[in-house]
């Protein structure tokens, strides 16, 4: 949700600044049906997941890692575009955490009570999955590497109120980056020119 906040708020900035949404057609980002494989990837372990405690080398955590072996690789091969490099890192962060608490990200009780998720888990039980995200229910004392997880809160009155990890934080201001850089960008600068030309392949 931190992520569709921000790209909404980057183009609305960005036509404040007086840029042109026509531009974000013409970023030179590439491997794009890579990325779109590997969120694909990703929108079905959320919506078609495995039980939970399967196993490191269950299908499920086989696909995250595929996943994100993709995402990491597609950061890569744009990583001179504005913003990307952070995306990047964010990546590597959600990947650290969920690998290292089962394919799963943690989040705690507390934090989806103050934002009035509580109805989404599918048990009591800590461990049980939060449904239609790739969350499952860990109190901090049981999550591993557990400032990397769902630990910032928005709650009410906020319009959205949602829980994101450090690493959503960073791809939501990579993203903002990438795209205020896109619809302000001069004309004359290289990272946007038609030499480094639009690839939707490999």
């Amino acid at each position: 949700m931190i992520l569709a906040a921000s790209v909404v708020a980057a183009v609305l900035i960005g036509l404040v600044r007086g840029g042109d949404l026509r531009r974000l057609g013409q970023l030179p980002l590439q491997w794009t049906a890579v990325a779109v494989v590997a969120f694909g990837a990703q929108i079905y372990l959320i919506y078609f997941p495995e039980a939970v405690g399967q196993g490191i080398a269950s299908p499920r955590v086989i696909l995250l890692i595929l996943s994100y072996l993709l995402l990491l690789a597609v950061a890569w091969k744009n990583r001179r575009l504005p913003g990307v490099w952070v995306m990047g890192i964010g990546f590597i962060a959600n990947f650290a955490v969920m690998l290292l608490n089962g394919g799963y990200m943690p989040i705690t009780p507390e934090a989806l009570a103050q934002v009035g998720h509580s109805r989404n888990v599918q048990s009591l039980e800590m461990g049980a999955r939060v449904m239609a995200t790739k969350d499952i229910v860990l109190p901090r004392d049981m999550t591993v590497a557990w400032w990397l997880a769902d630990v910032f809160v928005l709650p009410p009155p906020f319009p959205i109120p949602s829980v994101f990890s450090p690493g959503d934080a960073l791809i939501a201001i990579g993203a903002c980056w990438l795209l205020q850089a896109a619809m302000c960008h001069d004309d004359r600068n290289p990272q946007f020119s038609n030499k480094h030309g639009v690839s939707d392949g490999i």
